[in-house]
């Protein structure tokens, strides 16, 4: 029997952030750390603003079985960066604060859970316990425990280079959180495994106005990130021009990003072998745009599909959902 590290890889994304915005935070599926043996024989992927499931069969090539410790990290949370920047969309727990669920050939398996902190490529946890600090500050209204340390523990973390501010300033924790579930998986030779997993994904908010259609730069920063194409753009501008006649006003639409890393898949012994897309864009009256290398099919008001066979994805998906406020809201 051989031992295998395989991997669930995400990536952070932290993009500049407006006033009133949340920042997105890109998560992703299984990856495996290069594995000659291991196949990903199906991909079902469902994406939206609010929920990402996964579905995957895995084949052992190898003629033997393989035992594997598999980790699902999930996206670094840098305490300091977001202490005055507000994240996405996320349950206020710790430290499972998207919601991550995960079924092994149709049984519930509960994984265990590490939560570490780091600070200038060091391991700090065993300091910032020491100081009874919670280890995730901006998360689970933990900046009150951060408050209300103790002289001595606010000292320790000081003195370390952990903690900035005091007096009539709030305390500012300098260390990132990263956090991971973890769990061994079995997989047979010459059989089928089978792995689904759910989560919440860490959706950015902010706000799309008519300067993204005026200026080169943002136009350009679209085109290159979502793939805006003339018949989007002209949806939009219609959009606009709704919003003008009812408010006198340009007005503007509520902006979500969502982000799945998707190239990591390459990682597995060859390219995916069938992988199939399902977007939704959760209401009809929704704009959707990204990049994708495949056709997309509309299955209903607000879905759209795709499959592709031998898929070696060159790109992560990057979701771009233009929704126009109700009126007197946004």
């Amino acid at each position: 029997m051989i031992k295998r590290i395989l991997l669930l890889s995400t990536l952070l994304v932290a993009p500049a952030l407006a006033d009133d915005s949340s920042a997105m935070l890109g998560a992703g599926g299984i990856v495996l750390t290069r594995n000659a043996d291991i196949r990903m024989a199906t991909e079902d992927l469902y994406l939206s603003p609010k929920a990402v499931r996964v579905h995957y069969t895995f084949a052992n090539d190898s003629g033997r079985d393989i035992d594997a410790m598999v980790a699902f990290p999930l996206p670094d949370i840098d305490n300091y960066e977001y202490s005055e920047s507000p994240i996405g969309t996320v349950f206020d727990t710790t430290p499972n604060f998207v919601g991550f669920k995960l079924v092994v050939d149709g049984k519930p398996v509960n994984a265990q859970v590490e939560e570490r902190a780091f600070a200038g490529g060091r391991d700090v946890t065993a300091t910032v316990l020491a100081a009874h600090a919670p280890l995730d500050v901006v998360i689970g209204g933990n900046y009150d425990r951060l408050k209300n340390l103790a002289p001595a523990g606010i000292a320790m973390l000081k003195k370390a280079g952990l903690l900035e501010g005091g007096g009539e300033d709030d305390y500012h924790a300098k260390w990132t959180t990263k956090t991971k579930f973890f769990w061994t998986m079995h997989f047979p030779a010459g059989a089928a495994v089978t792995v689904d997993h759910t989560y919440q994904p860490v959706t950015g908010q902010t706000f799309f106005t008519t300067y993204a259609l005026g200026d080169a730069q943002e136009i350009a920063r679209y085109n290159h990130d979502y793939c805006i194409d003339g018949g989007t753009r002209d949806a939009i501008r219609s959009g606009f021009a709704a919003m003008r006649g009812a408010s006198k006003d340009d007005g503007m639409y509520n902006q979500y990003t969502t982000d799945f890393v998707i190239q990591t898949a390459n990682n597995w012994k060859g390219p995916i072998g069938r992988f199939h897309l399902t977007l939704d864009k959760l209401k009809p009256s929704n704009i959707l745009s990204l990049c994708w290398p495949g056709g997309l099919k509309k299955t209903s008001d607000t879905r759209f599909e795709s499959t592709l066979n031998n898929f070696a994805p060159q790109s992560d998906i990057r979701l771009l959902i233009l929704e126009t406020p109700p009126p007197g809201g946004n």
